[in-house]
């Protein structure tokens, strides 16, 4: 089947992003958000922005990691809801006290739980 159409359409999904796509850009903005926010953590309203989008999504991804429909094998989801409650502890503890080296550790995580998502993008695009 050639028509133009299913070609438009076999076009399109080569473009749409993975779930785990989205997952790591939102953990990169994150990161980088977070590194912004490093630089100059006396503007304390980009520092705590910074640090309640990174909070959005670990909360976001722990009620997803919680859900029924969650396929995740055990094991990872368990090693990912624990540090979500590690990224909640570090982010109250940034946030009480405002210190360019509370971020580090979040920062290192997000990074590389993002590039582990690419990694799996690549590979579910790879055998699509």
């Amino acid at each position: 089947m050639n028509t133009p159409n299913y070609n438009a359409y076999q076009q399109a999904q080569k473009l749409a992003i993975t779930p785990s796509a989205a997952e790591s850009a939102s953990l990169s903005r994150a990161a980088v958000l977070l590194e912004q926010a490093k630089s100059n953590v006396k503007d304390f309203k980009a520092y705590s922005t910074a640090l309640n989008f990174n909070q959005k999504f670990w909360t976001i991804l722990q009620a997803d990691l919680t859900s029924d429909g969650n396929r995740l094998p055990d094991e990872l989801r368990g090693d990912l809801l624990s540090l979500s409650v590690f990224i909640n502890k570090q982010t109250v503890k940034a946030l009480s006290d405002p210190n360019p080296e509370h971020l580090d550790v979040l920062i290192d995580i997000n990074r590389n739980v993002a590039q582990g998502l690419r990694d799996q993008s690549n590979r579910e695009q790879a055998s699509s």
